[in-house]
């Protein structure tokens, strides 16, 4: 992160660690994003078959050979390049240190670990922007292609905490690869937004024909495994090599898609914070929705449970006064059948519990399976006259299953009550520190309520 943007990032997680993570801990909701992912530089992942250039692009990009390149599959490893004294750390080091966001890959197995690094250089760019470098993608997508890892689970891991991903292809080569496929259609399917494609190599043409060609075959390629009408932005360009030979086209247009490319890279950092904003507000309203309903169902298991054991407590007056009324008209007391009228008694309470507890689980199963009422009974309002209800039932739509199976693991009579303290923080958080972060990022000056 930028150190104009810093002060935003630790803001962020103080939100986190002060207003959202202690509801979030309570209400068994999954954690906010690791430290680093906030506080530490955007990541740019890059993506392609063999010999589209990647490795080369990167090495123009960081004005330093770090890359190996060539025109044969030359690296099979997720490189993960950031600044730092020149060093580099194999898979195990890197997934095991707390201080990196990386920890998360470990569970993809020791064959992937053995194919991840890190490599560090004092490169000015690296302060801001997190590359990672990937393995040339292949023709098959099988699970026996030879990996011995879930390479397209592994491309999505990387993609979703990335601010870009870019897509390199050869000219020789436009999207035919069955990884090629299978990512499109696994890992990005819905994260277009963040997708760039890019046109390699386009300096080897010969011809405007053999570019129109070419480029018309890219996109009927995407056409046919991107989910959307339109297709996303295609920068046609090249990475410019000493001495390497070229075709006929002139490459200023390229040199500027180029550059545009180069631009998008470097404003990263500024939508990385966009984004982080974003995630908090949106993680925010799961959770308190989330923590809404788990506590509707805490209060009414609970009110079911007092029910049952009011029922029990009653059964047990009667029993045990029952009995006594009955011994006290008996004249001397006979310790045997004061015994056994006791025991009489102790039996019957016995049974009203066991009657109870299966009144209490029934009940239990019923608050469990009914989250859409509890969800319906408290926000039945605001879905009937708030202007954007829509927005609240897919929020709920997004959550339902987790609330569910929360509930179902843990049962509701494992929760503590919503505190009101709570609840009105995590409200603030959403309704108050969101948008102040983004006049913030914006530059906006304080409104006047805050001056």
């Amino acid at each position: 992160m930028t150190p104009e943007l810093a002060p935003i990032a630790r803001r962020i997680e103080t939100l986190y660690r002060e207003a959202v993570d202690p509801v979030g801990e309570r209400f068994a909701f999954p954690r906010a994003p690791h430290a680093g992912e906030i506080s530490g530089p955007p990541m740019v992942l890059v993506i392609g078959n063999h010999s589209s250039g990647k490795s080369s692009f990167i090495n123009h990009l960081l004005g330093e050979s770090i890359q190996t390149t060539g025109l044969a599959p030359t690296d099979d490893a997720f490189t993960v390049l950031a600044h730092g004294e020149p060093g580099e750390r194999d898979g195990r080091a890197v997934v095991s240190d707390p201080d990196l966001p990386l920890e998360g890959l470990s569970h993809f197995g020791p064959t992937f670990l053995s194919h991840l690094r890190r490599r560090t250089r004092p490169i000015e760019l690296l302060r801001t922007v997190n590359l990672v470098d990937t393995p040339g993608m292949i023709d098959s997508a099988r699970e026996d292609s030879g990996r011995g890892y879930d390479f397209t689970a592994a491309v999505r891991w990387f993609a979703e905490r990335a601010e870009l991903v870019l897509m390199f292809f050869d000219p020789d080569k436009p999207g035919t690869t069955g990884e090629t496929l299978e990512v499109f259609n696994t890992a990005l399917g819905d994260l277009s937004h963040k997708l760039r494609v890019v046109m390699n190599k386009v300096d080897m043409f010969r011809s405007m024909e053999d570019f129109a060609r070419a480029y018309g075959a890219l996109c009927w390629n995407l056409a046919k495994v991107m989910a959307r009408k339109d297709l996303p932005l295609v920068y046609t360009t090249y990475t410019p090599i000493p001495d390497a030979a070229q075709g006929k086209l002139p490459l200023d247009d390229f040199d500027k898609a180029r550059q545009q490319l180069v631009d998008e890279i470097r404003e990263t950092p500024q939508r990385r914070a966009d984004t982080m904003i974003t995630r908090l507000a949106e993680h925010g309203a799961r959770l308190d929705l989330h923590a809404r309903i788990v506590d509707a169902a805490v209060h009414d298991a609970r009110a079911a449970r007092r029910g049952a054991y009011g029922w029990v407590a009653v059964a047990a007056l009667f029993a045990f006064g029952g009995a006594s009324l009955t011994l006290l008209g008996e004249g001397p007391i006979d310790w045997q059948r004061t015994a056994l009228a006791y025991a009489g008694a102790a039996a019957l309470v016995g049974l009203a519990l066991v009657l109870a507890r299966g009144v209490i689980r029934r009940r239990v199963d019923a608050i469990v399976a009914g989250v859409d009422a509890l969800f319906t009974r408290l926000y039945g309002r605001d879905l009937l006259v708030r202007e954007h209800a829509e927005d609240l039932r897919q929020l709920w739509a997004e959550i339902r299953k987790r609330t569910a199976r929360t509930l179902k693991s843990l049962g509701p009579l494992s929760f503590p009550r919503l505190r009101r303290k709570s609840r009105k923080r995590l409200r603030h958080v959403i309704e108050e520190d969101v948008p102040a972060l983004r006049r913030t990022l914006r530059g906006d000056p304080p409104s006047e309520e805050k001056r």
